[in-house]
């Protein structure tokens, strides 16, 4: 018999909250559950529940009807209501046996409900149960979702192939026609220009084809993510050297001030498809005169990565067209200085080869004709080799100064705590009693008395209280420590 995957159930990756007044009931099906990988929290009122939901996101909730305040079915009415938690599974926990009252649960927005006293493999068999529908629901959704972005973006792309791909062949092919048939009065310079006009629209079309290319291998993953590393120096001249005669045409300056030694770990393939995307789009919007720049450094505000960029000193920007630059769905458009024809997908392209990366991409432009634009990406640094010598010394004074104020503020910290509790240590106990996790706090409190002895009295009346789950009594205990 074949076993579908699709309905095997990973239970340590599923949480339970169990909501029950009485520490004994909650003792006995938490550790049932628990021995069965599931996570466990609990609560002991409907209000506590309601909050802990909230907090947490449980897979499922497992709820006593007769607690002391709002009672189980009050308390799932307000998990139903709130948007955050509506779709979590609620099984009542119940000693009655009238119908009307199963029915009452079912209204209120239980899925199913266990009779008291509990049988446990019973209660197993109906929570995994519904956690496999809920899964599947999800599994669904995502699905939907996915298929619909698929459909969208197949949408687009047509769009893109009948408009601009289309488009460009009318002029060819009326100027191929026109120069078939001049007479041969016509002068020289005439047929140059048309001859010119020709191969610029045969360019935009071969390069809106590389683009619409690039971007489907990319889309239906068929281009392989082989990082290494990168000089970006080397890089960057051979950009230059490749534009050297675009840029030469329009007499724009075409230069590098990639500092030496920066080294990335990206895909060279990908790499040198975004920098050339760039460096064509700044020399396609810069003006006779212009200039356009390749750089490269180590980012100040993420160390680990490397900045690079290309600016020019063209037409800019609006504010109000930046962010549709990296979007399919606007596909926006510009005439270049010498009326090149922009494909709309260079930065789409650009985007996703940086996020397959590691990396993020960015403009700065005002719109100001003359101060140009900057487009700027990271991608991850390379610090394995030798000459990677960019990084801050050690005896910079501002490093310097920084780690004494860090030192101080550490040993102050340390000082204003009662006892030796390490503060990651506290932080996690304090997730764990929000939480509810009543079973990893006793083993937190076993690990802190192996940590130090002189921990033992505070570790033991924590496991004490963990194992009676006296949420709030942790919480006051801990919350001495914290000041």
């Amino acid at each position: 018999m074949t076993t579908n995957n699709s309905t095997k159930l990973n239970r340590k990756k599923h949480t339970i909250l169990i909501v029950d007044d009485t520490p004994i009931n909650i003792g006995v099906v938490t550790d049932y559950l628990e021995s069965y990988g599931f996570e466990i929290i609990v609560a002991r009122s409907g209000e506590k529940a309601v909050k802990r939901a909230g907090y947490v996101q449980p897979d499922l909730v497992l709820l006593d009807v007769m607690m002391p305040g709002i009672d189980g079915f009050e308390t799932c009415r307000r998990l139903k209501a709130d948007e955050a938690t509506k779709d979590i599974p609620v099984i009542f926990m119940t000693a009655l046996v009238n119908p009307a009252d199963k029915v009452k649960g079912f209204k209120a927005g239980g899925v199913d409900y266990v009779t008291k006293p509990l049988h446990q493999e019973e209660v197993l068999a109906r929570i995994t149960t519904h956690l496999r529908i809920r899964n599947l629901a999800r599994s669904l959704q995502q699905s939907n979702q996915e298929l619909a972005a698929l459909n969208a973006t197949k949408d687009k792309f047509f769009s893109i192939v009948a408009h601009d791909l289309r488009g460009p062949f009318h002029p060819l092919l009326g100027m191929v026609k026109l120069l078939a048939t001049v007479p041969g009065t016509t002068p020289h310079s005439e047929i140059r220009e048309m001859g010119q006009r020709a191969h610029r629209t045969a360019e935009g079309v071969y390069n809106l084809l590389e683009n619409l290319l690039q971007w489907a291998q990319l889309e239906r993953g068929r281009i392989s993510y082989q990082p290494t590393r990168l000089d970006l120096r080397k890089i960057a001249v051979q950009n230059i050297n490749l534009f050297a005669e675009n840029a030469a045409t329009k007499g724009i300056t075409l230069q590098s001030t990639v500092v030496d030694d920066v080294f990335a770990y990206a895909d060279e393939n990908m790499l040198d498809i975004v920098i050339r995307n760039l460096v064509s789009n700044a020399l396609k919007f810069t003006p006779i005169d212009g200039r356009v720049t390749i750089s490269a450094k180590p980012d100040s505000e993420t160390p680990k990565f490397a900045e690079i960029s290309v600016s020019d000193t063209g037409v800019g920007i609006e504010p109000e067209n930046l962010n549709k630059l990296f979007r399919l769905e606007t596909h926006h458009t510009t005439e270049g200085t010498a009326r090149e024809k922009g494909t709309g997908l260079g930065l789409i392209l650009c985007r996703e080869m940086v996020e397959k990366n590691g990396g993020r991409i960015w403009i700065d432009s005002n719109g100001v004709p003359g101060q140009g634009t900057t487009v700027k990406f990271i991608v991850p640094l390379d610090n394995s080799g030798p000459n990677t010598t960019n990084w801050p010394k050690n005896d910079d004074p501002k490093i310097v100064d920084q780690a004494i104020s860090e030192t101080t503020e550490l040993v102050q910290t340390m000082a204003d705590m009662p006892i030796s509790l390490p503060q990651t240590q506290l932080d996690e106990l304090l997730e764990l009693a929000k939480m509810g996790n009543m079973i990893r706090l006793g083993e937190q409190a076993a690990q802190l008395e192996a940590i130090d002895e002189q921990l033992a009295p505070f570790a033991n009346r924590l496991r004490h209280l963990a194992k009676n789950f006296e949420d709030e009594q942790i919480l006051s205990l801990l919350e001495q420590y914290v000041e």
